[in-house]
């Protein structure tokens, strides 16, 4: 099994496009900024996809990502997103730098990677 991540912006319009992940690690990891997205919050969806032999979606996560002035990911905000990442799940658990992508987000995600 060959996983990989890609990476989609999901826009206030309901537009979804994909976003370079190698330019979103080195925002993270404030070596070189994404200026398009500074001084916002952006809604994006990760998407574990399996490139075996019949390219498929194994799972679906979403994520606020905020940048700062200089486009850069704010890495304060990045954590708060990951920190109890594995109690999503959980009845009653609120995390509001986390969103769950329906089907209907799912479909546009396939729909993006053609």
């Amino acid at each position: 099994m060959e996983l990989e991540i890609c990476l989609f912006v999901f826009a206030e319009d309901g537009t979804v496009t994909p976003l370079d992940k190698e330019r979103f690690d080195k925002a993270v990891d404030h070596l070189e900024p994404l200026p398009e997205y500074s001084g916002r919050c952006i809604k994006v969806a990760g998407a574990m996809l399996d490139r075996g032999q019949t390219p498929t979606i194994q799972e679906v996560f979403g994520q606020y990502v905020f940048f700062d002035d200089k486009g850069m990911v704010s890495e304060e905000k990045l954590i708060e997103a990951t920190r109890y990442g594995d109690k999503v799940a959980e009845e009653g658990y609120q995390n509001d730098f986390i969103w769950t992508p329906n089907a209907d987000d799912r479909a546009k995600i396939e729909a993006a990677l053609g």
